[in-house]
C-alpha cells in the first residue's frame, strides 16, 4: 500500500520516499541486517522469506500464496522479470511500524529497497479470518512489485489505478460487499496526498472504490484492459491519454458509469 506519512520536516511524503530516507540515513542497512540475523529464512523462487519461529507453521500457506500471487500477476500482466525481493514477515507491530516507518497500515512495498514487509496477528494460531486477511495482503502487496515489474515510470499513474490493480489481483469477488460508500472523483485520487485524504473520509472507501472501477473496467472490456492500458501509457506517458484511448473513457466518464452494474 503506497501510504502516505508526514516527514519529521511537516511535509508529505509517499512510501517510496519514506523508505529511500531511511535507507538515506541508514546507508549500511544495520537495522535490516540485524532483523534478518534474527529471523529464520526461507528461499522460494525470487523470494527471500524473513520470519520468526512463531510463524513457522504458516510458511507453506505463504509459499502457497506466493505461487498464486506469481499466477495471478501472470495473467494480468504476462511474463515479467522475477528480480529478488525480501519478504519480511513481523508478528510484532511495533516492530513493523519502527521498520516501515507506517502506523496505520499492516503491508508496505518499498520498490527502492526491493523489500515487502507485512505485519500478522501474533497470537498462537490465525483464525481462518486472519489467514484469509494475511493472503488478501500479501497477494495485493506482491501485485505492487509486479506492477512495478511491468511499468516503466510508476509516476505516471494515478494512485486509483495502482491501488485499484492491487485490489484486483487480491479480492476474490465473492467477498467482495454491495458498493456502499461515498464516491469520491477520481480526479481527485491521484496524487499520494490525495489517497491519503480519502482515507481519512469516514463515509468512503478509496481501496474499494478503486476495486470496482477495475472490475468495471476487466468485466466490460476483459482483463487484457489493464496491460493495454499500461502499454498504451509506455507509449503516451500520459494515463489520461491512454484510458481514453483503450476504454473509450474520459475519468469523469468513469465516475459516471463504474457502479451503473452494480446499482441495476
Amino acid at each position: 500500500m503506497y501510504k502516505v506519512i508526514s516527514a519529521a520536516q511537516g511535509t508529505e511524503m509517499s512510501y517510496f520516499q519514506t523508505m529511500s530516507a531511511l535507507a538515506t540515513k541508514n546507508a549500511d542497512g544495520v537495522a535490516e541486517r540485524k532483523l534478518k540475523e534474527s529471523s529464520l529464512l526461507e528461499e522460494h523462487r525470487h523470494v527471500s522469506i524473513y520470519y520468526s519461529e512463531n510463524f513457522s507453521e504458516f510458511v507453506p500457506s505463504t509459499i502457497e500464496t506466493l505461487d498464486l500471487a506469481i499466477a495471478k500477476n501472470e495473467e494480468i500482466f504476462g511474463q515479467f522479470d522475477e528480480v529478488p525481493i525480501d519478504l519480511m514477515v513481523f508478528d510484532d507491530k511495533e516492530q513493523f511500524m519502527d521498520f516501515s516507518g507506517l502506523t496505520d497500515v499492516e503491508g508496505a512495498y518499498s520498490d527502492f529497497d526491493k523489500v515487502l514487509a507485512i505485519h500478522y496477528s501474533d497470537e498462537p494460531l490465525m483464525d481462518e479470518r486472519d489467514k484469509s486477511e494475511f493472503q488478501k495482503l500479501l497477494l495485493h502487496e506482491y501485485n505492487h512489485y509486479a506492477f512495478n515489474r511491468k511499468s516503466q515510470d510508476q509516476a505516471a499513474y494515478p494512485m486509483w489505478f495502482i491501488e485499484g490493480v492491487a485490489e484486483y489481483a487480491a479480492v476474490d469477488p465473492d467477498d467482495v460487499y454491495f458498493p456502499n460508500f461515498e464516491s469520491i472523483p477520481f480526479s481527485d485520487l491521484n496524487s499520494p496526498e490525495q489517497w491519503q485524504a480519502a482515507r481519512e473520509v469516514p463515509t468512503a472507501d478509496a481501496y474499494l472504490q478503486s476495486y470496482y472501477a477495475l472490475e468495471f473496467l476487466t468485466s466490460t472490456l476483459g482483463q487484457g484492459v489493464i496491460k493495454e492500458i499500461m502499454e498504451s501509457v509506455d507509449e503516451t506517458r500520459d494515463f489520461e491519454e491512454s484510458l481514453k484511448i483503450v476504454t473509450g473513457l474520459e475519468t469523469d466518464e468513469l465516475d459516471r458509469d463504474y457502479l451503473n452494474v452494480y446499482l441495476k
